[in-house]
């Protein structure tokens, strides 16, 4: 004899699913029609990191808003070049001492013998002169000539004895112009050329030791560039 159930086909057991109205698992949307719950999940982490890259881009400016990337470089201000100092005009042209070999006494009347005499000359200390424009002295007669170059204008003069007037002292001049490098000083060949001093420098002393010609009148001068020609000579009277 077996048992059946009335009215049933067997025992089922029952279902733990809730029916699909009612949304489905907890992955599938919160509500019907609803994202799913990982899209939301995604969405939020985009704006996150979106957030983290303007903060990090705000930091970077010190505070301005600019868009991710290298900062520009500042271009440098250019610098001032400073205005030269303008050196004060010098009165005259000077030029640096010549050597002892160039710039020394000479002369053809230059001798290496005891003087007789000393003759003392300065220069004007505040024109292109002589302070002295005459001199005298003896005739065939060793002498001794001390030039002071004791002047405030600060420039180079020499002394340079003639044998003639202007017109030979002017060729003695020009000759000591093309001798630029001994300091203007006669070269040592100069025809009427007698006798000559070193070109000194304002404040310093020259000698040169010298037998006088025959008895005259013979002109000395400075051989300076433009001393001669603004006035600087005088006269040397040797007598019998």
């Amino acid at each position: 004899m077996s048992w059946r159930g009335s009215g049933q086909s067997g025992f089922r057991p029952r279902s733990s699913s809730r029916s699909s109205g009612n949304g489905g698992s907890s992955f599938s949307g919160g509500s019907a029609g609803g994202p799913p719950l990982s899209v939301m999940i995604g969405l939020a982490f985009g704006v996150g990191l979106v957030a983290l890259f303007i903060v990090i881009a705000y930091n970077a400016n010190q505070g301005g808003f600019v868009a991710a990337g290298p900062r520009p470089t500042a271009t440098p201000r250019p610098t001032a070049t400073p205005r030269p100092t303008q050196a004060p005009a010098a009165t005259q042209p000077t030029r640096a001492p010549a050597t002892q070999a160039t710039n020394a006494p000479g002369g053809t009347n230059v001798v290496n013998e005891t003087p007789a005499q000393t003759i003392q000359i300065q220069a004007d200390p505040n024109a292109l002169a002589f302070a002295q424009t005459s001199l005298t002295a003896p005739a065939n007669t060793v002498v001794k000539l001390d030039f002071v170059n004791q002047n405030n204008l600060g420039v180079q003069h020499n002394w340079v004895l003639v044998n003639g007037g202007d017109d030979v002292a002017a060729a003695v001049n020009n000759a000591a112009q093309a001798n630029a490098d001994a300091l203007f000083v006669p070269p040592p060949d100069t025809p009427n050329a007698l006798a000559w001093t070193a070109m000194l420098n304002a404040g310093q002393t020259g000698s040169v030791t010298f037998r006088t010609p025959s008895p005259g009148t013979y002109l000395y001068i400075c051989t300076f560039p433009g001393h001669y020609l603004a006035g600087m000579k005088g006269t040397l009277t040797v007598t019998p």
